[in-house]
């Protein structure tokens, strides 16, 4: 079925995913594309660098096994909790989650970059082929001259592909929105970029200043909190305005108290754990986007996370008990 509100607007229900089980089981889900390929876990199971056409190989099959073969692909999200010793992650970090990971790490390694880059665009050659597309995503932009090097770097890897005269395709560029700064300046940050994708779980803990995996800060970690939902509302807002394409990839996309406010807020692009696609789907036929947005606007008045977190939790009660 497809996804709509019940005053019938579209949505977008997308899956992440980190390897071909997970694609097949979005397609048997319903989800109607794949909004975040976690590609580190090729990595992670490898004892060393995989080269560019076993990448390939791969990303050719997951774009295959995908609804619609439409794919996110997230270049290569190493450090915090992930870590693999032969990219130099074998000494500690004092603050690993804050310190040498994501798109830094990237950056120090450009012939690494690169490699998965132009396997990346030559996988969406081959999606193309097929009617469908494979975006670029990259993790833990922060500012607006990581995001310039980015695009240098992609067009450096697109000059040596013509050179050698392998089929790829330009193809959209997005930044994965998880940092504090880039929320702030997200304004200025669309100048680069073709869509934003919500990293909300890194999102969360950095603007509370507190690590999820930890226990004795983790309850800080709230999705509903009034903080994180009022910085959310306005990044949508700003991207709605620019008509630049948001999708929210964390854990709160497929949580239903969560997901009646991201609706509220305007966004229309939810990317979630192939599990939880038909329990949205059902939700989301159930709420109006015009009630939706009154929700939103009783929650941004309440000053605590619990007291958002008990009304939300009526109101989906309302809207679907067997969901609640």
């Amino acid at each position: 079925q497809p996804a709509t509100t019940a005053d019938g607007v579209p949505l977008e229900l997308l899956a992440n995913i980190n390897n071909l089980p997970d694609a097949r089981s979005a397609v048997a889900m319903g989800a109607s594309g794949v909004g975040l390929y976690r590609t580190e876990y090729l990595y992670l199971t490898h004892p060393d660098v995989p080269d560019e056409e076993e990448q390939l190989e791969v990303y050719c099959s997951i774009v295959d096994a995908c609804p619609g073969h439409r794919m996110t692909l997230r270049t290569l999200d190493i450090g915090g909790d992930k870590t693999v010793p032969y990219l130099g992650h074998d000494h500690q970090e004092a603050n690993p989650f804050m310190g040498w990971r994501s798109i830094r790490l990237s950056f120090e390694h450009p012939a690494l970059f690169l490699k998965q880059v132009r396997a990346a665009l030559r996988a969406a050659a081959h999606a193309a082929d097929q009617g469908g597309q494979v975006r670029l995503m990259f993790p833990m932009i922060t500012t607006l001259e990581e995001m310039r090097k980015v695009r240098n770097m992609v067009n450096r890897a697109c000059r040596q592909l013509t050179a050698e005269k392998k089929p790829f395709r330009r193809t959209p560029l997005g930044m994965m929105l998880e940092v504090p700064a880039a929320a702030v300046s997200i304004d200025t940050m669309l100048e680069e970029v073709d869509f934003v994708s919500v990293g909300s779980n890194d999102l969360v803990q950095y603007l509370m200043a507190a690590d999820r995996d930890n226990p004795k800060v983790s309850h800080l970690c709230q999705p509903l909190s009034p903080p994180v939902l009022r910085t959310l509302a306005n990044v949508i807002r700003v991207c709605n305005e620019a008509d630049v394409p948001i999708t929210l990839c964390g854990e709160m996309a497929g949580q239903t108290r969560a997901f009646v406010l991201l609706l509220g807020m305007g966004l229309r692009s939810f990317s979630m754990s192939p599990a939880f696609v038909p329990s949205i789907k059902e939700l989301a036929a159930k709420v109006s986007q015009s009630h939706a947005e009154w929700i939103l606007n009783r929650a941004l008045k309440l000053k605590t996370t619990a007291h958002v977190n008990r009304f939300m939790s009526e109101q989906v009660k309302k809207l679907a008990p067997r969901l609640s």
